[in-house]
């Protein structure tokens, strides 16, 4: 079961733990980290775990002010390509959307993730991060993936949060305030 984590502002996760979940989780690697002030996402995904977690620390090291999010895959559904690393782009290029669980999506013939179905076809076709505003649209999110987690990072100006946690009691806070979807 994939891992993701959610940085928030001015803290950098331990290169250690991020190791572990990428040995753990071997089957793709991505990041987002939000630069408020440039109004714009940074996202990298790669294959290569040492890669990942290397340019991941360079980049929050540069650009610690906001959120940002890591995810280290185990694949369930998709091929293990780099098509199928989460995060995936919701809407346009100012939201993006990592997940560790299983989500119930109609698959489709072109191989994606059920992750990517959903950032991609359903949360899109809800009105993207907008959704998330909407107290009766985020109830049926909640429920639709009950048995997941979910991290949003956006820079939309249309959103009231840079930063949607759904299910965050299901993941547990370190010492240093990084937020992990799970042990592994």
């Amino acid at each position: 079961m994939c891992m993701l984590c959610v940085v928030p502002p001015n803290v950098i996760p331990s290169k250690d733990k991020l190791m572990a979940s990428a040995l753990n989780n071997p089957h793709g690697f991505g990041f987002a980290i939000v630069v408020a002030k440039e109004q714009r996402i940074i996202v990298e995904k790669t294959m290569n775990p040492d890669t990942a977690v290397n340019r991941f620390l360079e980049l929050r090291a540069q650009y610690p002010e906001d959120y940002a999010l890591w995810h280290a895959r185990l694949a369930t559904h998709g091929s293990m390509t780099l098509d199928n690393c989460h995060p995936f782009q919701v809407e346009n290029e100012m939201t993006y959307l990592g997940h560790n669980g299983i989500i119930s999506v109609l698959e489709d013939k072109t191989d994606r993730s059920d992750t990517r179905i959903f950032a991609e076809d359903v949360l899109t076709k809800m009105g993207g991060v907008t959704a998330l505003d909407n107290a009766q649209l985020y109830n049926m999110i909640e429920e639709f993936t009950s048995g997941s987690k979910l991290c949003v990072l956006t820079v939309d100006p249309r959103a009231q949060y840079q930063c949607y946690l759904v299910h965050q009691d299901k993941g547990k806070y370190d010492e240093s305030g990084v937020w992990w979807s799970n042990d592994s």
